[in-house]
């Protein structure tokens, strides 16, 4: 039986299979050995990135604890926005996104710029608290300027500004240390309320001490007038039984002035003086008031007679009324002869009046009996008893003549609503004008009563003429017609 044999192999084909097989073993342990350094420098590059990303998320950390540090400590919001603008904007950068295999560090350098340039912003946070902290510090000095300027002005003032003084420089070296608005807040802590309470109190002291000085002048015053007076009545005379008390009252008041020290005792000299100088002053004006009326009665005698004027008995009478004005020693003996003059004179006077305007119509106003004539070529026609301007608006005193005639009137105030001299416009019927400046004589139909006394609830300057009289007067009287008021 003959046996099979397998082909043989040439021998180069043997060697190239063994020198392929190893070569092949090789690559293989290559390739193997290139996939595990693959994955190592992934695993690298992996951690790297997580270490970076840790990095970043800790610089956000701190760059936030550093916001949230300033705000605690004063730091606005507006005045840390370009901080928070700039970690938006960083934190908003896109991720760079690794390429094949990964086989770079794109993104972990991207997150480690981000990290360094929020922790630079940390640095940025610090120097906004500083410039916050500089401002705040400003606006406090200028307070405090305030404070200070109170301070001084109180010391002027005579206040005691010690205490004041001493809060101004603690409070300023506490400024000086604050690192922070929160800081200085704390250090200006009730300086606007020393400031009001400073400014008051000095509102106040030189508030007394101006009422204390008004007080101390007025006494000054009160004195001065009372020397004044107590000379000028020691000058005379009859006086002196009536008024030794009140002389010596004043007298006695310098002293009290001396010794005063406050508005109380300078007010007691002030009472004391014019007590006793008001009734000197009254006794003073009324022997004036009758020497003057006895000097004006005999001129208008001597005015009578040189007009053909028979004066009657006056001439006498004013003698008799002379021994009781050198006698007299008070105001009421002076008051006395005063209105015993006042009534002796004024038909003489009208009867002067009426002759030195000569012949024709004449209107006679008697402002001391509160009376009205009229007067027909020296003869009287008709005589009324009348009221005239107020004392706070009189009737003025002279020679006019009727201007013109007005029937009706509407008469219309001079002054305002607000005046407590306004009246509402009001008509009246029958109206003479003997002054262009608004004085007339008209009836008056709101007025029950006319004469002596009525005057002091008078007329704003006018003549007030009960109605029947006045229309007579009024048909009666011509444009041009004499109004003699005395």
């Amino acid at each position: 039986m003959s046996s099979i044999t397998a082909p043989s192999l040439p021998a180069r084909s043997r060697r190239r299979r063994r020198v392929l097989v190893p070569v092949a073993s090789v690559l293989i342990v290559l390739f193997l050995s290139g996939i595990g350094a693959t994955a190592a420098v992934w695993r690298g590059q992996q951690a790297d990135l997580s270490a970076a990303r840790t990095d970043r998320a800790s610089a956000v950390h701190t760059l936030d604890n550093a916001l949230a540090r300033a705000r605690s400590d004063g730091v606005t919001l507006a005045q840390l926005q370009p901080v928070a603008t700039a970690r938006g904007a960083i934190l908003a950068e896109p991720e760079i996104v690794a390429r094949a295999f990964g086989f770079e560090g794109g993104e972990r350098g991207h997150l480690q710029h981000q990290a360094a340039a929020l922790r630079a912003l940390v640095a940025r946070v610090d120097s906004l608290q500083a410039g916050a902290t500089d401002t705040a510090r400003k606006a406090a000095a200028t307070v405090l300027d305030q404070l200070a300027g109170a301070v001084a002005t109180a010391k002027n003032a005579g206040l005691d500004v010690s205490g004041d003084t001493a809060t101004l420089d603690a409070t300023r070296a506490a400024l000086t240390a604050a690192t922070s608005p929160k800081a200085v807040d704390a250090a200006m802590i009730g300086i606007p309320d020393r400031i009001a309470a400073v400014q008051q109190q000095t509102q106040d002291k030189l508030a007394a001490d101006a009422a204390l000085s008004s007080s101390r002048q007025a006494a000054r015053l009160a004195l001065d007038r009372g020397d004044r007076l107590s000379a000028a009545a020691q000058a005379i005379p009859q006086l002196q039984p009536t008024i030794a008390g009140w002389v010596a009252a004043i007298a006695a008041q310098h002293d009290a002035f001396t010794k005063a020290t406050d508005i109380a005792g300078f007010d007691a000299v002030t009472a004391a003086t014019n007590a006793a100088a008001n009734p000197l002053n009254t006794l003073l004006n009324a022997r004036s008031t009758a020497y003057a009326d006895m000097a004006s009665a005999r001129q208008s005698v001597q005015d009578a007679i040189g007009l053909k004027i028979d004066p009657g008995d006056i001439p006498a009478k004013l003698d008799a009324l002379q021994g009781q004005l050198d006698t007299a020693a008070t105001s009421d003996g002076f008051q006395s002869v005063t209105n015993s003059i006042d009534a002796l004179m004024p038909p003489l006077l009208d009867r002067i009046g009426v002759a030195e305007l000569g012949v024709g119509k004449v209107i006679v106003i008697s402002l001391a009996r509160q009376s009205l004539t009229a007067y027909q070529d020296g003869q009287p026609v008709m005589s009324t008893l009348v009221t005239t301007g107020r004392p706070a608006l009189p009737t003025p005193p002279g020679n006019y003549t009727v201007l013109r005639k007005n029937h009706p009137w509407k008469m219309t105030s001079d002054f305002p609503p607000s005046s407590p001299y306004y009246y509402p416009p009001t008509w009246v019927q029958w109206t003479l004008w003997f002054r262009n400046d608004g004085y007339a004589i008209h009836d008056a139909p709101w007025r029950g009563s006319y004469g002596p006394g009525t005057e002091s609830a008078g007329s704003h300057g006018c003549v007030n003429v009960p109605m029947p009289i006045m229309e007579t007067l009024f048909n009666w009287a011509d444009v041009g017609t004499r109004v003699i008021v005395h």
